[in-house]
């Protein structure tokens, strides 16, 4: 009898665990194809590793987009989000702005330019030579940023990677700052994909993050992440995410 009571305590528990809807969690993003998108499926590739690690945690990812800086200050601030995506690694945010993921990724940013007309450069000083396009608010890498602070760095600033690129075929800039995916998707569905090219050698490579808000709960969400992350192949997510976007471009 008691077994047989002990048995049905189970089932009625797991029955109420299971009729429990999953949490959604809100995070905010920004138009960053590949790695973020409205558009995208799944939200883009740094939106599908999310969007899996949650799953696994039994919740559900909306994910709501803006120009980056209104991304930060949603994600940071407001108590609507759990926290923004895909960001890179600062001490700053770190000590400071929010609680960051392990990495559910990694940007190569470098030089993006028109092959007609190439930006040769060996070093990051080398570039003081060109005035190059950025995004508002993006950290680029540490040593260009200090340049452009120190005035020693002309540059044009814009709203958008699209923007930037659009800048750069209209050759309005003759570099802009991007990362490889990004240029590479920009210019997947278009002339410029065969016109347009990308650095040999990088500025900086960078990992991803979600940004979690620096309260307790998004302290707690950070452990959970990084925990089911832990059990997730992000390199094969990655590849069959890319190959699904070339075969798309076909």
């Amino acid at each position: 009898m008691k077994k047989i009571i002990a048995l049905t305590a189970i089932g009625a528990a797991l029955h109420a665990t299971a009729a429990q809807p999953a949490t959604t969690i809100q995070l905010a993003s920004l138009e960053w194809m590949p790695f973020s998108g409205a558009t995208l499926p799944g939200d883009g590739l740094s939106g599908t590793v999310v969007a899996e690690v949650e799953k696994r945690l039994g919740n559900n990812v909306k994910v709501k987009y803006f120009e980056w800086k209104e991304t930060v200050a949603k994600g940071e601030s407001d108590p609507e989000y759990a926290g923004y995506f895909p960001v890179y690694y600062t001490a700053e945010r770190a000590e400071s702005k929010c609680y960051l993921s392990q990495p559910i990724g990694k940007s190569e940013t470098g030089i993006g330019y028109l092959k007609e007309t190439p930006v040769l450069w060996k070093k990051t000083s080398d570039l003081a030579a060109f005035k190059i396009g950025v995004v508002e608010g993006y950290a680029n890498s540490a040593e260009f940023d200090a340049a452009v602070k120190q005035g020693k760095q002309p540059v044009e600033v814009v709203s958008s990677d699209t923007n930037n690129v659009r800048k750069l075929v209209g050759k309005k800039v003759p570099g802009i700052v991007i990362d490889r995916l990004v240029l590479r998707y920009l210019t997947l569905h278009t002339g410029a994909r065969d016109s347009v090219m990308f650095s040999d050698h990088l500025l900086t490579e960078s990992t991803l993050h979600v940004c979690f808000r620096r309260t307790p709960a998004g302290k707690a969400m950070q452990e959970a992440f990084d925990a089911e992350l832990k059990q997730v192949d992000t390199a094969k997510l990655e590849a069959a995410y890319l190959k699904r976007l070339e075969a798309g471009a076909k």
